[in-house]
C-alpha cells in the first residue's frame, strides 16, 4: 500500500458534467408515423372519374328516361286538348313555363362550369409560367386575374396597387407573387375566416351533441356551406352538380 502524496485533478472534476436533458430522444423504432393513408384512399376514390361502360349507363338512362317521359306529356296534352280544349292549352303553357325554367336553369349550370373552367384555366397558366419562368406569360396571367375581380369593390386597393407596382417586376415569379400578394391577400384572409367560422361550428355540435351521426351531419353541412363559401369569394360558385360533386368528395373525406 503507498504511503505517499494522493493527487486530485481540480480540472477534470470542474469540467462540466453532460446532462441527461442533453441527450438526443430515442427513436420508436418499429413504430411508423402517421402518414394519413385512409384520407389518402378516400381523396384518390373521391377524385376518380367513373369508367367508360358507366357513364354510357348512365346517359342512356337518362335519355331513355327522358324519351318517355316526353312521350307521355305529349299524349296526355294531346289527349287533354282533344276532350278538354281549355285544360289542354292551359296545361301546354304549364309545360313549356316549366321547359323554360329548366332551360334557366341549364343555362345557369353551364355558367357555373364556365367560372371554374375559367379558374382552372388561371391555374395551369400561372403553374406553366412559373416553371417556364415566362414574364409574358405570366403578365398575361395577371391581366386575366385583373379582369376577373375587375367588378368587386374588395379588390380595388389591390388593383389599384398591382397596376402601380407591376411594371417594377421583372420575373414571372415576382409579377405572379405581388399579384397574389396584392389582389388575392383580401381573399385569403376573407377565406381563412370562412374556415375558422366552420371550425367553431363543428367543434361547438361536437362538444355539445353526443350523438355521433349529429356529429357527420354537422360536419357536412358545415363543410358543404363553408367550401361554397369560398367558392364565392374567389369567384368560382358552382352549381347544382357541381356542387353534388362536392357533396361526394367531401363525405368521403368524413368516412375517412
Amino acid at each position: 500500500m503507498s504511503k505517499g502524496p494522493v493527487l486530485f485533478d481540480l480540472e477534470a472534476e470542474a469540467s462540466p458534467r453532460p446532462s441527461v436533458s442533453d441527450a438526443p430522444p430515442v427513436p420508436d423504432v418499429g413504430i411508423a408515423a402517421p402518414q394519413g393513408q385512409a384520407m389518402q384512399i378516400a381523396a384518390r376514390l373521391a377524385a376518380r372519374k367513373p369508367s367508360k361502360l358507366v357513364r354510357l349507363f348512365w346517359w342512356l338512362l337518362s335519355t331513355l328516361i327522358g324519351a318517355l317521359v316526353s312521350i307521355a306529356a305529349w299524349n296526355f296534352v294531346m289527349g287533354l286538348m282533344a276532350s278538354y280544349p281549355i285544360l289542354g292549352m292551359a296545361m301546354t303553357i304549364l309545360i313549356g313555363a316549366v321547359l323554360l325554367v329548366l332551360a334557366l336553369l341549364c343555362l345557369r349550370e353551364l355558367a357555373a362550369f364556365s367560372r371554374l373552367a375559367r379558374l382552372d384555366g388561371l391555374h395551369h397558366d400561372a403553374g406553366q409560367a412559373l416553371s417556364q419562368d415566362d414574364l409574358k406569360a405570366a403578365r398575361s396571367v395577371t391581366d386575366r386575374l385583373v379582369a376577373l375581380y375587375k367588378g368587386r369593390e374588395d379588390t380595388r386597393w389591390g388593383r389599384d396597387r398591382l397596376a402601380e407596382l407591376r411594371g417594377d417586376q421583372m420575373d414571372a415569379q415576382a409579377l405572379l407573387s405581388l399579384a397574389e400578394a396584392e389582389l388575392l391577400g383580401p381573399l385569403d384572409i376573407a377565406a381563412s375566416r370562412e374556415v375558422e367560422a366552420a371550425a367553431r361550428q363543428v367543434a361547438t355540435v361536437t362538444a355539445l351533441v353526443p350523438l355521433a351521426l349529429a356529429d357527420v351531419a354537422a360536419a357536412l353541412t358545415s363543410n358543404l356551406r363553408m367550401i361554397r363559401r369560398v367558392a364565392e369569394i374567389y369567384g368560382g360558385r358552382s352549381g347544382f352538380f357541381g356542387s353534388w360533386r362536392l357533396t361526394r368528395v367531401v363525405l368521403s373525406h368524413l368516412v375517412a
